[in-house]
């Protein structure tokens, strides 16, 4: 392996474990309600419906760009990305945190879900932008098409944005806004 590979393949586990560490140590020091821990869960479990789906449908969907050793390719490597994945919905969580004024995820509130599902769809763009052809490769088929080109800077592998990922990103915000929703009111936080 290159070392950009080893480099990615040891950032992908050692910040999935730092981001379960984290939500954890937040949530012990009181930083965060249980609500919020349960949402990182809630969105590591919506990743997983994908990342697992991606993995079942075989290399003729998707593959790495580089297959990683010692046993981490494969299922490993999707619980990784599950991990990820939660953290990704809660850092949306965190952006209305920054950008909205008074009480949060009390009831539907479309400036909420707007900043998640905005966020939702920039970062999937960047993330592809970034590994799409590094790590992965998203095969062009007939029903998961490239609908963006290959953008210059993108890696020489890289076939360009395909449909399924970016489809995903447009549903899982909200999936994750609603489930989030119902966290925090089943679960409010201790006055």
């Amino acid at each position: 392996m290159e070392p950009l590979s080893i480099f990615f393949m040891v950032s992908d586990f050692v910040l999935a474990t730092f981001f379960v560490g984290l939500v954890y140590w937040l949530y012990n020091n009181g930083k965060i309600p249980i609500s919020y821990l349960y949402a990182f869960w809630l969105g590591t479990l919506i990743g997983s419906t994908w990342e697992f789906t991606f993995l079942f449908l075989g290399p003729e969907f998707l593959h790495g760009a580089v297959d990683w050793p010692w046993g981490l390719d494969g299922w490993p490597r999707k619980v990784s990305h599950s991990i990820w994945d939660g953290a990704i919905f809660m850092f949306g969580v965190y952006l209305c945190h920054l950008l909205l004024d008074g009480e949060l995820f009390q009831r539907f509130e479309s400036k909420e879900l707007g900043i998640m599902w905005g966020w939702g769809l920039s970062q999937e763009l960047l993330v592809e932008y970034l590994f799409n052809g590094r790590v992965w490769i998203y095969e062009p088929l007939s029903w998961n098409p490239v609908i963006i080109p290959t953008i210059p800077g993108s890696a020489p592998m890289s076939p360009g944005y395909t449909l399924i990922p970016q489809a995903v990103w447009v549903i899982a915000p909200i999936l994750f806004y609603f489930g989030f929703l119902f966290l925090c009111q089943r679960h409010p936080p201790q006055e």
